[in-house]
């Protein structure tokens, strides 16, 4: 772990400070199978044309 110039930890910028290790099992509240609109965003904001 590097420390930026006010000697605040950093994480390397590979990875997210809230990434999962590598090999780690899906977390169980993630299912992607119980999509009701797999592949449509339905959660953001409509776009303005």
């Amino acid at each position: 772990m590097n420390t930026d110039e006010n000697g605040s930890p950093q994480e390397a910028p590979s990875t997210g400070r809230h990434a999962a290790p590598e090999g780690a099992p899906r977390h169980p509240a993630i299912d992607l199978s119980r999509d009701p609109n797999p592949g449509k965003p339905d959660h953001a904001k409509p776009d303005e044309d």
